[in-house]
């Protein structure tokens, strides 16, 4: 099954996101400075820095989530960073049927990111509604987000022709 390779790296899509970042962390630091106008509470100093120190850690996770998929004609390898320290491995012996589908991120699967829902399986998105839907042979569903459905569309065809 030669010439049969599909590569996509996707990345959270920032605009939104650095919007809500920016309001929190103007809220917190006029919380802080009202605080200091005031008299110096511990507590609140100490519930401030850790709530500072969590939106940071979110910010650094944010940043560094990406989704790396490879499909080739004998595995599809797959790695959500910084979720999944090593790159997984589904093998095509082990899925039973797959295509490329459009999906309702928020009513199937409650957003993007890693995802598991009992009646739509496993998810693993960044953005879109497109993604290749895999059934395993044990019965576990697992979507891939994509940015690329066309070129996806074409790979999978390729594989369902070889396989048929």
């Amino acid at each position: 099954m030669a010439g049969i390779h599909f590569k996509e790296s996707q990345k959270a899509k920032m605009a939104r996101l650095w919007i809500i970042f920016i309001c929190l962390y103007g809220l917190i630091f006029w919380a802080f400075f009202a605080i200091l106008n005031d008299e110096i509470d511990v507590t609140a100093i100490s519930s401030m820095v850790f709530s500072l120190s969590l939106i940071i850690l979110f910010n650094v996770v944010v940043i560094v989530m990406r989704l790396d998929v490879d499909i080739d004609e004998v595995k599809i390898t797959y790695r959500y960073k910084p979720f999944h320290v090593k790159p997984r491995i589904i093998y095509w012996d082990d899925v039973s049927d797959f295509y490329v589908r459009n999906y309702k991120p928020m009513r199937e699967y409650g957003g993007h990111g890693l995802q598991r829902k009992m009646k739509y399986g496993r998810a693993f998105t960044v953005s879109g509604k497109n993604g290749l839907q895999l059934i395993l042979k044990d019965g576990k569903k697992i979507l891939f987000g994509t940015q690329k459905p066309q070129e996806l569309e074409r790979i999978i065809g390729k594989m369902k022709s070889r396989t048929d």
